[in-house]
């Protein structure tokens, strides 16, 4: 069996108090508590939530936490430019205002609330680019001073207004210019080149790969920047175009911390893309775990513990995430699994519990067919209970698995309303305090002794915008939404609820979301997606989810709110819609069960949100 020394290429050593900075792998024996101690870093890519739109070519900027993605090609041969933007929260995308200039491979710099973009191309493709450039302040853009050239494939760096534009450009550029409110000339580069990786400060920042002259193949040329001039640096190991079109998400890299990964080798046909990743230290550059997939024509960046890269082409357009993380804990991203089936297939059901103790109730088997199974989950099967009292479909839920409430609904043959209420004990149901308002559709918050019901459908065939709060045994009217409507998504509590998207007949699906405080609804962020009957879960009204439901088709997506607005999360695997209404689960851990598309389903999945695990330990003798 080989030595410990022979594997690592260190002895564990002995010391009365720990290292400061100990090295990756590293072993000590403390004299002074007894432990032995180590340090192990996991490194390693993981799939991220995807955005919205695939293309290839768009501008980043902003941090790992706060990005910003703006612009985008959406056609994979040929020309369409976008004017999306879309905003990164560390776990996902959320929408915001369009660029007026839409374009793709323009340069972008500066962090999520204070970003710009200059260049790009628009039509046709192919052209010198444009010296448009706008400035966003965190929800809209707006023109800012014209660039000095026009430009594309350019390459961006720092914040505003103290950052640096390296011009590329199709017939490449050494030149560059920093930004302080205005333009004006900075240090020219020593090797012309376009498509460059970027990182740092307007005085202190890097240029690695690109693409250099006369015949464009791949570099692998680093250069360092100190405000005024540029000197050359460690080469990376692989030539390459890197994944940082427009600059990248890069304001968590510096000058002597930086990542480049993926990327294409610009030579021969077809194009060879690149799933490497590097890391630089300000000295040299080290070779980290690859990508999942090779792609180039992304944007993306971090530093050697963190990163990201963000859509690009690998041989056709795609929306795809992927994040980078060196620790020593290990990260799981968020996502949907599969959970045990229904014993009863339906839809049109509500639920409420969480995901390891869930409840399911009501429903409709097909269409006509009411039923009143009951059905308790236990993190991996289910299995029947005693029935509801009344039989009934359309129904709102919410509550535990041991105190569970059922109200309202459509009971056969339908359509036949109910105010009906009944209360669930972990073992059978029992009648309660009628609502005030006979309704269908409507949505749930809050527990068994401090219930929420909200919106719906009143007989024969008007929106409700009705609240009712229940106490344990009668429900008491408050104050009325602001728009009248039915199948939200909703959860959270009495005091604090949600309750997002939904329908009105005339006018269609709503991305509204309206927060409730025990008192009065409010308006708050609106649902990137508008749809009416999905499922959702959640504790209260700045910690939501929200998924599947029908949009202009049956949808699978997933948006998770945080009392301000809603921001992708990863799809359900299951696309579907009149899943169980209730909240079933919390943001972070969620249950999504039944449902239809077209045909009713029994299908259970479990959602997980992004997951910390230590992965190293302290050995103690005794």
């Amino acid at each position: 069996m080989a030595a410990y020394k022979d594997l690592v290429g260190q002895k564990i050593t002995k010391v009365t108090s720990n290292p400061s900075e100990p090295k990756t792998g590293q072993m000590w024996y403390n004299s002074t508590n007894g432990k032995l101690k180590g340090l192990g870093v996991v490194s390693a890519w993981r799939s991220g939530t995807s955005y919205s739109t695939a293309g290839y070519g768009a501008a980043g900027s902003g941090s790992l936490t706060a990005g910003l993605i703006a612009g985008r090609n959406t056609l994979a041969s040929g020309d369409t430019p976008s004017n999306a933007t879309e905003e990164w929260n560390g776990s996902g995308w959320a929408t915001s205002g369009n660029l007026s200039n839409a374009r793709y491979y323009a340069g972008a710099l500066g962090t999520q609330t204070a970003s710009l973009i200059t260049g790009g191309d628009n039509r046709p493709p192919g052209s010198a680019g444009n010296t448009f450039t706008e400035l966003y302040n965190g929800s809209s853009w707006t023109s800012g001073t014209a660039y000095p050239t026009a430009v594309t494939l350019a390459s961006g760096l720092g914040t505003t207004p103290a950052g640096l534009m390296l011009n590329g450009g199709y017939t490449y550029s050494s030149t560059t210019n920093e930004y302080n409110g205005s333009w004006t000339s900075g240090g020219s580069l020593n090797t012309a080149r376009r498509w460059v990786g970027t990182a740092g400060s307007q005085t202190a920042g890097l240029a690695f790969g690109g693409q250099i002259p006369p015949s464009g193949h791949s570099t692998n040329l680093t250069e360092a920047y100190d405000g005024s001039s540029w000197t050359n640096g460690a080469n990376l190991n692989a030539a390459r175009a890197v994944n940082a079109v427009g600059g990248g998400i890069n304001q968590d890299a510096s000058q002597t911390n930086a990542l480049a990964s993926g990327g294409y080798q610009s030579s021969g046909s077809p194009k060879t893309y690149f799933n490497e990743t590097e890391a630089y230290d300000g000295t040299s550059w080290t070779a980290q775990p690859t990508m999942a997939t090779a792609r180039g024509y992304g944007t993306g960046g971090g530093t050697g513990s963190a990163g990201i890269v963000v859509g690009a082409y690998t041989g056709s357009l795609t929306a795809a995430v992927e994040e980078f993380n060196s620790s020593t804990n290990t990260i799981t991203a968020a996502a949907w699994a599969s959970g045990g089936n229904l014993n009863t297939a339906r839809n049109n059901l509500a639920g409420c519990g969480t995901q390891t103790a869930g409840l399911a109730f009501g429903g409709e088997t097909a269409p006509g067919t009411i039923v009143a199974d009951t059905e308790e989950y236990n993190g991996s099967s289910w299995s029947e209970q005693n029935n509801l009292n009344t039989t009934r479909d359309k129904l709102g839920g919410c509550g535990t698995q041991t105190a569970g409430l059922a109200f309202g609904g459509d009971r056969p043959p339908a359509p036949n309303p109910t105010n009906s209420t009944e209360e669930y004990n972990g073992s059978s149901w029992t009648e309660s305090g009628a609502l005030n308002t006979i309704r269908s559709q409507m949505s749930g918050a809050g527990i068994q002794t401090a219930g929420l019901a909200f919106g719906g459908q009143l007989p024969p065939n008007a929106m409700s915008n009705a609240t009712e709060e229940y106490n344990g045994s009668s429900w008491t009217s408050a104050n009325n939404m602001g728009t009248a409507r039915r199948l939200m998504g909703g959860s959270g509590i009495q005091a604090s609820a949600f309750g997002a998207g939904g329908y009105v007949d005339g006018t269609g699906n709503q991305n509204a979301t309206e927060e409730y405080d025990g008192t009065n609804w409010t308006a708050g962020g609106n649902l990137i997606t508008a749809r009416h009957a999905p499922g959702a879960s959640g504790t209260s009204s700045t910690a939501g989810l929200v998924f599947g439901g029908y949009a202009s088709t049956f949808t699978n997506i997933s948006e998770g709110y945080d009392g301000t607005s809603w921001s992708t999360r990863p799809s359900m695997a299951t696309t579907r819609m009149r899943l169980t209404n209730g909240p079933m689960g919390t943001q972070t851990l969620a249950l999504a069960a039944g449902g239809n598309n077209p045909s009713v389903m029994a299908t259970t999945e479990e959602f997980t949100g992004e997951t910390e695990t230590v992965t190293a330990s302290t050995l103690t003798t005794s």
